[in-house]
């Protein structure tokens, strides 16, 4: 197939305004960007939305990892007891239980209805339930809250992907997702330091624990209010770009994908369930998500039985955490800059295949050994995380697909992680070789999806070089509103 390039016809709402846009000298026909306003663009996106929802991301990874170390600070204790862990894990279990089944109908939801509207009351809704969990008083409360803190987050975080689609290209998307990601790491580590700080508030009416409750769902309701108010919905409605900031915006979107309405293609949407260029992925994922589930519920139990004691069991967790967030964020940018998912995810399964190999292999007392190899864990979890959703997000051709295949891959991921409450039961302490074992082999199962899925697409991509008589022009916009990724002229992202 011969690509030919976009002309000005062709380009959403161009106009030709002095110092705006000038014609390429090689082509009269087609409009180069004046670069200032390209910047200007961008920037603004990235300062309008990605603060408000990184910090929702905070709140909601604060919500969700804060069991941990309320643990820790006599949850279980307070509210009944619990000798053999089993109502724990439950407890931690019952996150998934909500969270899963819910995400594809509230992505489609989302896609049909305000996106943005829909993202700021879900936050609203599991900060409210998050609050009410310093109040229980027994475990039947407690299950009650912990099942609504998942519910809420059922209908956010596996859209975002989708909803920062409507505003990045596939080539910026994998830094805005990994920076955004990076909130859930850097949740574990402002956990740790809240925690210490309530671990030494003495009060005579409320527990550390409720106090941590109170702080943490308190600033989620905050915050989703602020967002009901200030989330846009789309480039073209957004009253804070300038015209020619959204013709740019939408200039560069197009190139990537075609433009959709809110209708939702079901032919689309329902292939996900067989094609393997949604499957591999969200099997790759399902293989690393139980790696973070688990560490999250366990990682203030792993440290204290690590050499720290105490309150300082809370601050040793920062170690893992705040490398986990530099770490996903520095490889999402060379991700996006060598556009390849598919090596830097490769990175992230070799660290967590080397941390669980230390872990199953080196002795409880080991304890130098052990917590470093928490690090790479933790390290390598949130490497893959933010490569495979956005690697989903890429390849999805349009938003149809997109809203089922995010959120189905994140569902299923959320579906194996119900078991990783039971991956590390008391009893098993502290040397855990059955959920050492098994993260270990879902990490290798993991790094294998991943290599099929990289031979995959080269050549899938190598077959439509070969149909369409090479790659497609730069500025070719492929028919993705009809077509999804089998567009000509789509490639997918290696």
């Amino acid at each position: 197939m011969e690509a030919n390039p976009i002309t000005i016809s062709e380009k959403p709402s161009v106009m030709m305004e002095e110092n705006k846009y000038e014609q390429d000298p090689e082509d009269p026909q087609v409009v180069q960007y004046d670069p200032a306003l390209i910047k200007r663009a961008i920037r603004k996106v990235d300062y309008a939305i990605l603060p408000i929802l990184t910090l929702i991301y905070l709140c909601s990874s604060l919500d969700k990892s804060n069991l941990g170390n309320a643990k820790s600070l006599g949850l279980v204790k307070d509210i009944g007891g619990d000798p053999h862990g089993k109502k724990y894990a439950f407890l931690n279990s019952l996150y998934y239980i909500s969270y899963s089944p819910f995400m594809v109908p509230f992505a489609l939801l989302g896609k049909k209805t305000r996106m943005g509207k829909l993202l700021a009351c879900a936050a609203c809704f599991w900060g409210i339930a998050a609050t009410c969990f310093s109040a229980v008083q027994n475990f039947s409360g407690a299950y009650a809250c912990r099942f609504l803190i998942g519910l809420g987050e059922a209908a956010f975080v596996p859209l975002i992907q989708v909803y920062l689609s409507r505003f990045y290209t596939r080539r910026r998307l994998g830094t805005r997702v990994a920076i955004w990601l990076a909130m859930a790491p850097m949740g574990g580590f402002f956990n740790g330091i809240i925690a210490y700080g309530v671990a030494h508030i003495h009060s005579k009416h409320l527990e550390s624990w409720r106090i941590l409750f109170l702080i943490e769902g308190g600033a989620t309701l905050v915050v989703g209010a602020f967002a009901l108010y200030w989330l846009p919905e789309g480039i073209p409605t957004w009253r804070i770009l300038s015209k020619e900031e959204k013709d740019y915006l939408m200039y560069e979107r197009s190139l990537d994908y075609a433009a959709e309405s809110h209708k939702i293609n079901w032919k689309h949407a329902l292939a996900c369930a067989y094609r393997w260029q949604q499957v591999l992925p969200a099997l790759s994922n399902m293989c690393q998500q139980i790696t973070g589930a688990a560490l999250s519920a366990y990682l203030p139990t792993f440290t204290a039985e690590n050499g720290f004691t105490g309150a300082t069991a809370q601050i040793a967790t920062l170690a893992p955490y705040g490398a986990a967030a530099v770490s996903m964020v520095i490889c999402a940018y060379f991700s996006d800059r060598m556009r390849d998912r598919g090596t830097w995810t490769q990175v992230g399964w070799a660290l967590e295949i080397v941390a669980f190999a230390i872990w199953l292999g080196v002795p409880a007392s080991a304890h130098k050994a052990r917590f470093a190899a928490l690090v790479l864990a933790e390290v390598g979890h949130y490497i893959c995380t933010p490569l495979i959703v956005t690697w989903q997000a890429n390849n999805a051709g349009n938003e149809s697909r997109r809203a089922v295949a995010v959120p189905g891959a994140v569902s299923l991921a959320q579906a194996v992680a119900v078991g990783s409450g039971y991956l590390f039961p008391s009893t098993d302490g502290p040397k855990y070789s059955m959920g050492s074992a098994v993260i270990l082999a879902l990490s290798c199962a993991g790094a294998g999806f991943t290599g099929l899925y990289q031979f995959m697409i080269w050549r899938e991509n190598k077959k439509r070089d070969d149909r369409e008589g090479g790659p497609p022009a730069p500025d070719f916009t492929p028919d993705t509103a009809t077509y999804a990724d089998d567009a000509p002229g789509f490639r997918y992202m290696k």
